[in-house]
């Protein structure tokens, strides 16, 4: 009997102080809050409406490459990070693409398709004013068979 009382007296008192911990914690210490990153550089606003519920783009605005259609795997990878007007490609990590198709040809000496086929392959080989080396390696193996096709969607935006 003797022995039970300092064992049932301390589980007693661990069980109390686990009470008066669970009571004073209000939760915001346990639960990880999201916290805004550092902006990367200055986005270029977006003047389309972006895309309806239903998934389509936005039918108040064409897409502006008017005859290539953005392939679906543009949209799901490259328009994570990368904004094009008119389209579902919205993300805000990378620089706008809308007018890439004229743009990359005049940032080096090559011609846009090669410009933006280099850029894909070797990410650090340019970077747009204002951007950091953000943009993954290994794109090309994760584009797949729509390599050419996403390059061809991005030449057309002008």
């Amino acid at each position: 009997m003797f022995l039970r009382t300092p064992i049932a007296l301390l589980t007693l008192l661990i069980a109390a102080i686990a009470l008066v911990a669970a009571c004073g914690n209000s939760g915001e210490s346990v639960v990880a809050q999201p916290t805004a990153l550092a902006p990367l550089g200055e986005i270029t606003p977006i003047t389309a409406e972006p895309g309806d519920s239903d998934g389509e783009p936005a039918t108040s605005e064409p897409a502006p490459s008017g005859s290539v259609v953005a392939p679906a795997k543009f949209i799901t990878t490259c328009g994570v990070c990368h904004t094009v007007a008119g389209t579902d490609a919205v993300g805000q990590v990378g620089p706008e693409l809308t007018h890439i198709g004229s743009i990359a040809s005049t940032r080096t000496g090559l011609d846009a398709e090669a410009y933006i086929r280099q850029s894909i392959e070797d990410p650090a080989a340019f970077l747009a004013p204002g951007f950091g080396p953000v943009m993954p390696p290994g794109l090309v193996g994760t584009l797949g068979d729509d390599f050419d096709a996403v390059v061809a969607y991005l030449v057309s935006l002008n």
